[in-house]
């Protein structure tokens, strides 16, 4: 049977990226700075009582990724003598609901004893004790504004064990199903020449059963699967409550959340576009190259939001972004080869909308020279901007064809190396007329594919997928829109 989560990450945003570990006592083979990321669990030998499996799965110890063993072990009642502490230090503050330990998985050992302290500066906020029984524990306790974590581990499960933990989570995942929304829907959306870079959107209403008083704090991110397989990541925009366990919130992916971080702009020459672009988003996402080959850039960035400094470096680029099937920024470049839609898949009521055939396409390229009556200013600088307009006329254009010219003069970063190649890929795309719209069982599909989709008179209608408006259920169906020729 299908089935639809929500696995909503109620943690304090940032505070991963910000954290500073420190401990009294971990194993020199230690990498303590990665208990806020977290490590995948292996299976680790040891000399420890009663640990070591025989059956081979195993793994060295100096073969593996580990984030913290204490140099103590237990004594025989599970107790240290001398208790391990981790202290977690951020420059900002924070809020979340509590704690998550993450221990030994792989084995299911952990702290049965933990204390955890949270500060703010020098104030001691909370002052709790918990006790642990399973390899991941959720330490309940709601904390504002605090600065500082200092967790305790007081004793193992088992005797004669060193104290273990994988991962340190400000918060804790909450996944819930489709009896827990009343309603959810989301809009996946791309342009497949960069044009214009489209957010997508999440709203959901939840009706939780647990007796808990959410924060949803502004961008935690919601993941959205059907099947464990991805449909999404989007960050918390708002949210309202319109009952004890009534909440809608609104959400928008990785440009939503980009759109909101000022640029101040740059110049550039000959630029690495990859380069450039890793540059713009790195702080904040993370971007997967989707088999694009690099090109240099030349121009400049006007002060704006990072979306749309992101969006002129792949338009200039020539290359298509999408935030749908992955929890990164994927470029990639329109795919030729297509796959069929199944008629199963299909709902009745498939429609082609054939849009006014394009005239002419003109884009502008500008180059840019220092010059004190400039009217471009970047960084204190001022520039003139010479500009070099490349036109590509329709000679398929009738008598009977009303003028509809395609203009492109804001991109800052076509230079007239690439103005006509520019010109001419704007073209081509702009010959695409017929967007088709069908109702599709979802099945892994993503942005950008090329689809073949069967219509309502015997044909089919073959394009790229720019956007799906899904409501979710426990199978996902959504309103698909193609663009093809």
């Amino acid at each position: 049977m299908s089935k639809t989560t929500i696995l909503y990450k109620d943690i304090a945003p940032g505070a991963e990226d910000d954290a500073s570990v420190s401990t009294n006592g971990a194993m020199p083979f230690c990498d303590i700075s990665k208990l806020p990321p977290g490590i995948d669990p292996v299976s680790i030998t040891s000399g420890e009582l009663n640990y070591w499996g025989l059956d081979g799965s195993f793994a060295p110890l100096d073969s593996q990724d580990i984030a913290f063993w204490s140099t103590a072990m237990s004594g025989s009642g599970g107790a240290f003598t001398s208790p391990p502490v981790i202290t977690v230090t951020f420059d900002q503050q924070y809020s979340s609901l509590g704690v998550t330990l993450a221990a030994d998985t792989a084995t299911g050992g952990y702290c049965n004893s933990v204390n955890i302290k949270w500060y703010q500066g020098t104030t001691l906020k909370a002052d709790v004790d918990f006790t642990p029984d399973s390899a991941v524990y959720y330490c309940r306790q709601k904390v504002t504004s605090y600065d500082k974590i200092v967790i305790t581990l007081n004793s193992t499960n088992l005797p004669y064990r060193h104290a273990k933990l994988e991962h340190i989570i400000f918060g804790v995942y909450r996944t819930f199903g489709m009896t827990e929304l009343r309603k959810a829907s989301l809009i996946n959306q791309m342009s497949g020449i960069s044009e214009e870079l489209p957010i997508s959107t999440m709203s959901w209403t939840l009706d939780s059963r647990e007796d808990v008083d959410y924060m949803f704090q502004l961008k935690q991110p919601v993941e959205v699967r059907n099947n464990g397989s991805l449909i999404g990541v989007y960050y918390i925009d708002s949210f309202s409550r319109s009952a004890k366990s009534i909440y809608d919130i609104d959400c928008y992916d990785a440009f939503g959340v980009l759109d909101e971080i000022p640029f101040s702009g740059g110049v550039y020459s000959a630029k690495s576009a990859k380069t450039l672009l890793v540059e713009l988003v790195g702080n904040y996402f993370t971007v997967d190259f989707d088999g694009v080959d690099d090109t240099a850039l030349t121009g400049v960035i006007e002060a704006c939001t990072l979306r749309e400094a992101i969006q002129q470096v792949l338009f200039a680029w020539g290359v298509c972004a999408s935030t749908d099937g992955r929890e990164s920024i994927r470029v990639f470049a329109l795919p030729s080869a297509a796959a069929e839609i199944s008629k199963d898949r299909t709902y009745t009521g498939v429609s082609v909308e054939t849009s006014a055939i394009v005239t002419e396409v003109r884009v502008t390229a500008h180059t840019y020279t220092q010059d004190t009556n400039g009217s471009v200013e970047i960084g204190g600088v001022k520039y003139s901007d010479t500009e070099t307009v490349y036109t590509i006329s329709n000679p398929d254009v009738t008598a009977s064809d009303k003028q509809n010219v395609v203009e492109v003069a804001g991109a800052t970063l076509v230079s007239t190396a690439i103005g006509q190649a520019t010109a001419q890929r704007v073209y081509d795309y702009y010959l695409r007329r017929n967007t088709c719209k069908a109702k599709i069982v979802w099945a892994g599909e993503l942005l950008g594919d090329r689809l073949t989709i069967h219509n309502s008179w015997d044909g089919t209608e073959d394009g790229n997928l720019l956007k799906m408006d899904i409501a979710l259920s426990n199978t996902v169906a959504g309103n698909f829109e193609t663009l093809g020729v």
